[in-house]
């Protein structure tokens, strides 16, 4: 039983891929601190190519629905 070419050379190929893959150096990651910082009522956060600011508004009294600081519009008339 004779092996043509056109058959061992995908195996061929795909060893030498598999060979590349596994000799490939792994990614070294480098540190990437937060720096997060207080701004009264927002927090700034920053890293290295990312920045995220988060806000809070103030807490405030809920709005009247009909009226004007309590007292109703048809007593104004």
């Amino acid at each position: 039983m004779t092996i043509k070419l056109r058959h061992l050379a995908p195996l061929v190929a795909a060893g030498a891929a598999a060979l590349a893959v596994g000799l490939a150096p792994s990614a070294g990651a480098a540190p990437n601190p937060v720096d997060c910082l207080d701004k009264g009522g927002a927090t700034m956060c920053q890293k290295n190519g990312h920045a995220r600011i988060h806000a809070t508004p103030p807490a405030t009294s809920p709005q009247q629905a009909f009226g004007f600081n309590g007292i109703p519009m048809w007593v104004l008339g």
